[in-house]
Order: C-alpha cells, then sequence, then structure tokens
C-alpha cells in the first residue's frame, strides 16, 4: 500500500483531507507538525492546512527543504500550499479577496485540464485570508493563478492547492486527488 505521513497543524480538515487520502488507496500516518523532526520512510508528506502565516512553523521549513532534497514529494492544502511556495522563494501576501467557506471559480488552462482530466472553470472551496503571489521566481509545471496569486500548483515533486479539494463545496473532490497516485506515489 502506498504511504504517506501527515503534517497535522491543528486544522478542523485535517481527517476529512486524511480520509480523501486513504479513499484512494493511500495509508496515511498523522503526526503533530511539531513532531516532525527526521526523515521518515514514507514517499510522500502531506502538509495540510492550518491557522497562521507559514512564518509561525520557521522550526520545520529545513525539514521540509531536506524532504525535497532527498528527492522526496510533497502535497500541500492551503497552509501548506503556502509553506512549500515560501520556501521556493515566493511571497506571502494577504488575498485580494479573502474567503471563508465561499466558493470560488478556479481558472484553470487547457494543460491542468488535461492533468486533472476535466474540464474547467471548476467550483473549490476557499478558506484563506493569505495567497502566495506568483511572481515567475520559480515556475510550478502546471499552474492555475488568480491576479497574481497561485491558487493550483504541479511539479515533479510537488502538488499543491491554494483551496480545500477536500471540502463539500469542492466539485469533482477525487478528481483533485487522484494525481497524487499517478504522479507522486
Amino acid at each position: 500500500m502506498k504511504q504517506a505521513l501527515f503534517l497535522d497543524f491543528q486544522d478542523s480538515f485535517t481527517y476529512n483531507v486524511v480520509q480523501e487520502l486513504e479513499d484512494i488507496g493511500i495509508s496515511v500516518k498523522v503526526i503533530p507538525w511539531q513532531d516532525f523532526t527526521s526523515l521518515e520512510s514514507e514517499k510522500l508528506l502531506v502538509l495540510g492546512p492550518g491557522p497562521g502565516h507559514p512564518d509561525e512553523y520557521a522550526e520545520i521549513f529545513e525539514m521540509i527543504l531536506g524532504w525535497l532534497e532527498m528527492g522526496k514529494n510533497i502535497f500541500g492544502v492551503c497552509l501548506g500550499h503556502q509553506l512549500i511556495w515560501k520556501l521556493k522563494g515566493m511571497e506571502i501576501i494577504s488575498s485580494a479577496h479573502p474567503m471563508h467557506g465561499q466558493s470560488f471559480l478556479l481558472p484553470i488552462s487547457n494543460l491542468v485540464e488535461n492533468w486533472l482530466d476535466l474540464k474547467g472553470p471548476l467550483k473549490v472551496q476557499r478558506y484563506n485570508s493569505l495567497a502566495v503571489r506568483f511572481s515567475g521566481v520559480y515556475a510550478p509545471d502546471l499552474y492555475s493563478v488568480e491576479g497574481d496569486e497561485l491558487m493550483l500548483a504541479k511539479t515533479k515533486q510537488i502538488i499543491s492547492y491554494q483551496f480545500h479539494p477536500e471540502s463539500l463545496g469542492t466539485n469533482c473532490r477525487k478528481s483533485f486527488f487522484l494525481p497524487i497516485l499517478k504522479d507522486l506515489l
């Protein structure tokens, strides 16, 4: 069975994400983010949603970078998405459209449509006041932006979403999780 290590940032959506991962056949080991001290045997690290600014979690920055340097993969949701791209050199900003539990039409390119095997725009659920400013410093292979905010990103080692793919307000939830099996595990 495919295995993932999930860093829990004490967010109420943690186990919703875990359930979606388990539903597609991934065994998930959940640990508090403060217990992330060494590289584990899992191939996939999941950086879950959570409160606050990514800078509040600076004590694990080196561990996340180490995970990537070892060729391991990362899946990030909301705060996890922000952590990844902050470490890749992008700026965390106040979102131009802060939302909590609201639907959002995600604009996607033909390449992203093909990757997800969906047609856009897609309705997704957002719970955030912060965003990753897409500056082109490090452009993902596939991405979606709204204004200058990075909403979805994929590289060889990373899949991340600013929105909540596990939320009932996101249509085609499973389609956002299946690429993890195809591309990261």
